[in-house]
Order: C-alpha cells, then sequence, then structure tokens
C-alpha cells in the first residue's frame, strides 16, 4: 500500500494527474472504439462488395483528408460554439454519416462520406483535447505524449474485436458504431467547465518549422505516409491475404495491441536517451517488422500477428516522439504553431499513404503495402541518424494541457480572446 501511494505521488509530481481527466478519456475511448470498428468494417465490407484496391484506397484517404481539414478550420468554430455544443453537434453528424453507409452502398457515395465522417472527427477530437488538462514536464514530455496515445490505440483495438459481433454485410455493426459515437457525448457533456491555464501562444509558419526541426518535420510526414497506408489499407491486405473476418479483426487488434504496449515505453526512453536515436530505432525496428509481415503471409496466424504487433507497436508512436523532437527544438511559447504544422505535414501524408499503399499493392502484391511501409521508415531512420541530438535543458513549464498528438491550445487562447472582448463591451 505504501508503495503504491509512493508511486501516485511520484506520478503527480511528474504532472501526471489523471483524475482530472477521467471524463474525458471515456468520452475518447467510446468515440475511437466506434471509430475503429467503422474504418475496418468498411473496408471489409467494400472488399466484399468488389471496390477495388485503388477505390478503397481513394475512400480511406478521404477520411484522412477530411480531418486534415477540419483540423485546420474547425477552432474557430469551437471558440464562437463552445466545446460542449460542438462535440455534441459532430457527434451527431457522424453517427448519421455511419448509418448513411448502409443505405448508400457505392464508392463514390462512401468517398463523400469518408471526407464528412473525418471533418466530424476532427471537430470532436479537437474539442476534447482542449481539455486534457495537467502540467507539464520537459523531463517527461515523451511520457505525457503516450497517455492519449496509450487510450487511443486501446481504444481502436477494442474495435477491431467487435467486428466479431455481427457478419460485416448486415446493419448491426454500424449500429454499434452509432451507439458507440452516441455514448461518447455522454462524459464530456457531464464534465464541470474548469478554464485552460492563461498560456501565450505565437504562430509558427510551415517553413519555419521544416527549418527549425527539420527531422521532426520529415519525420511526422514519413510516418504519415508508412503508417497512414497501412490506415487505409491494412484490412484490406488481410482480406488479400486469405484472413476471415475473425483473422482480420485479430491483425488489426495485434497491430493496435503492439502499440498500446510499446507507446509507453519509448516515450519513457526518449526522454532519457537522445531522441533522434529512439527514432532511428523504432523506424528501423518498425521497417524490419514490415518486411517480416510480407514474409509471413503464409506462415501461421500467430506469427503474423506478432510481426504486425512488432510494426504497429514501433511505427505508430513515431509521431509522438517527432511532436517532442520539435516541442525541444523551439520555445515554449511556440508549441501551438508546432503542433498545428506538424498536425498539417502529417495529416498531408496520412491522407495520401492509402492511395499510393493501394497502388503499391496493385504493383507488387498485398505485400506491396507493408513493403513501402519499410522503405519509408528506413529513410525516416536514416535522416534521424543524421541529426545532430542538441543538449536539452531539463526545464519545467506549467501549463493545463499537454503535448497530445494533434494539441489543440489554438482553442483556448481564441476563447480567452473572445472573453476579453466580451468583458470590455
Amino acid at each position: 500500500m505504501i508503495h503504491t501511494m509512493n508511486a501516485v505521488r511520484a506520478a503527480c509530481t511528474r504532472g501526471l494527474v489523471l483524475a482530472p481527466v477521467a471524463a474525458l478519456l471515456l468520452s475518447v475511448a467510446a468515440l475511437l472504439m466506434g471509430n475503429g470498428l467503422l474504418g475496418t468494417l468498411l473496408i471489409v465490407r467494400a472488399g466484399q462488395e468488389g471496390f477495388s484496391s485503388a477505390a478503397t484506397g481513394a475512400m480511406m484517404s478521404f477520411y484522412f483528408a477530411g480531418f486534415t481539414i477540419g483540423a485546420l478550420v474547425l477552432p474557430r468554430v469551437i471558440a464562437s460554439v463552445g466545446h460542449v455544443r460542438t462535440f455534441a453537434g459532430f457527434a451527431a453528424i457522424a453517427s448519421m454519416t455511419a448509418l448513411l453507409h448502409v443505405a448508400l452502398v457505392e464508392p463514390s457515395a462512401w468517398m463523400l462520406l469518408r471526407l464528412v465522417t473525418g471533418f466530424a472527427y476532427a471537430g470532436m477530437v479537437l474539442a476534447t483535447e482542449s481539455w486534457l488538462n495537467a502540467h507539464a514536464l520537459q523531463s517527461t514530455r515523451g511520457q505525457l505524449l503516450s497517455i492519449f496515445g496509450v487510450v487511443s490505440m486501446g481504444s481502436w483495438a477494442i474495435g477491431q474485436a467487435l467486428l466479431n459481433v455481427a457478419p460485416p454485410g448486415d446493419v448491426t455493426l454500424f449500429l454499434i458504431v452509432s451507439l458507440l459515437i452516441s455514448a461518447s457525448v455522454v462524459p464530456i457533456t457531464l464534465l464541470p467547465n474548469h478554464p485552460p491555464a492563461e498560456v501565450e501562444q505565437e504562430p509558427v509558419a510551415l517553413r519555419s518549422l521544416v527549418l527549425v526541426s527539420p527531422l521532426a518535420a520529415a519525420g511526422v510526414f514519413l510516418a504519415g505516409l508508412a503508417i497512414g497506408g497501412f490506415w487505409g489499407m491494412g484490412p484490406n491486405f488481410a482480406q488479400r491475404i486469405g484472413l476471415d473476418v475473425g483473422g482480420i479483426s485479430a491483425f488489426m487488434a495485434a497491430v493496435l495491441g503492439g502499440t498500446l504496449a510499446l507507446q509507453w515505453p519509448l516515450g519513457w526512453l526518449s526522454d532519457r536517451a537522445p531522441r533522434n536515436l529512439v527514432i532511428a530505432g523504432a523506424a528501423l525496428a518498425s521497417a524490419a517488422a514490415a518486411i517480416g509481415v510480407v514474409l509471413a503471409t503464409e506462415a501461421p496466424l500467430p506469427l503474423l500477428l506478432f510481426v504486425g504487433a512488432l510494426f504497429g507497436g514501433f511505427g505508430i508512436p513515431i509521431y509522438s516522439l517527432c511532436l517532442a523532437v520539435a516541442n525541444d527544438d523551439l520555445p515554449a511559447g511556440r508549441l501551438l504553431g508546432t503542433a498545428r504544422g506538424l498536425l498539417l505535414l502529417n495529416g498531408i501524408g496520412t491522407a495520401a499513404g492509402p492511395l499510393i499503399g493501394g497502388v503499391a499493392m496493385n504493383i507488387v502484391g498485398p505485400g506491396g503495402l507493408f513493403l513501402y511501409a519499410a522503405g519509408l521508415l528506413t529513410t525516416l531512420a536514416v535522416l534521424a541518424l543524421a541529426r545532430r541530438q542538441p543538449t536539452r535543458p531539463i526545464e519545467v513549464r506549467a501549463t493545463h494541457c499537454p503535448s497530445t498528438p494533434m494539441i489543440t491550445a489554438s482553442l483556448d487562447t481564441m476563447m480567452r480572446t473572445r472573453d476579453r472582448h466580451d468583458a470590455r463591451h
């Protein structure tokens, strides 16, 4: 008991106080559980309906394009109508579009629905992340970046398991997606309103970001291309190598389970070793695992699941590691612009990934998806090794919003600006 209490106190000292955001994490869990199920369900259903790999890849790219657009334009909408109303409104849109997939089973219709779904999820994620209150220490930044990833990947993995509840050709799974999205509204609507801390932020031009932190910029873009291809075409790969619905869900869950297991250790290691070396090691390990996936397509399923878990476990956390590098390279007052610039680069890569991955699968076969990812990850490892690691001073920076992926401190700034304007008038 004493040991447990000491561990809790140590966690609080490091700024990892999760109790105030427990309700938010529940909302994120339900939201991403539904999103994870829907993404895999649509790809499996598209295969059953005879959609081509190119059409399926384009369909998934439209989702990431919608998400990127939403992440760039929705902060002002949230500032004008509030977090809760934004979340509830976009949840209703996402719930409706999930059900419309059943009524409109056409590639062009699904592309449009995925664009709208990505835009809606961007609004919900933006509204949720702006309420993640904590104290961020530079010495624990990598760990803080992992918290959101652990919750996200765990929820996505559970969503894959739900694929076995009913046949993909039935309406049941689409109803479950709609129910999960609706359920995600409950915790965030019951959360007490606690305004964020006063943090001044400065915009960062994309060109400045590339010049000041080239590894972070290149890393999130290349990781987006590689991992985005998997997000969009991973279930199609599993389907084309002969796995049934249970095998597809197991493969996707294994990749996400590996991420859940390794996200925190990699964040912890990046706080104690040069981040560029951690990124290089993770990229090389993920590239090797990607080649292993190609070689294991004819092997027993457990071996395929194992190498798939290594691919996701080392590859998916790279975005968070690159964000930590950028946060080290730029002053604290520019973290907002840094995060939004990295989000844009990652979004472009993630949107293009399924398209290029689909082309690689058509040219090489199903394994082309992972050979394509291996090449990109190896390139990233070379760039990371070539980057000179600066000395990081241990700097304490108090804030109520940790630097999670797709951080949204911009909302806090705009809300405070609006409040000050209202107070003057």
